[in-house]
């Protein structure tokens, strides 16, 4: 789902709200998001689909001196239950 079928859709769920305020409410979502993952040991918990963290890991190459460690980002969603199970659900029905 993109950015606009998004503001689209809740704009067609809750018609008193304009276009243009949903965009901007989601600006500021982001804007929260990007501030959270960008911290260290930042997560999001997206209510009943899960939890966003990212992670971070120092690495040294093997074999290579007087290099600088590399760092490795991790992005990780760990789902929950329930969306594991309407995963489950909508594939066994495809």
């Amino acid at each position: 789902m993109t950015h606009r079928q998004l503001v689209r859709e809740i704009a067609r769920r809750l018609p008193r709200l304009k276009r243009r305020d949903i965009a901007e409410v989601l600006a500021v979502q982001h804007e929260l998001w990007l501030a959270e993952l960008s911290a260290i040991d930042g997560s999001i918990t997206l209510g009943d689909l899960g939890k966003l963290v990212v992670e971070m890991q120092t690495i040294q190459a093997a074999g290579v001196v007087g290099r600088r460690p590399l760092k490795r980002l991790y992005l990780r969603f760990r789902p929950t239950a329930k969306l594991k199970k309407a995963i489950v659900d909508k594939g066994a029905a495809a």
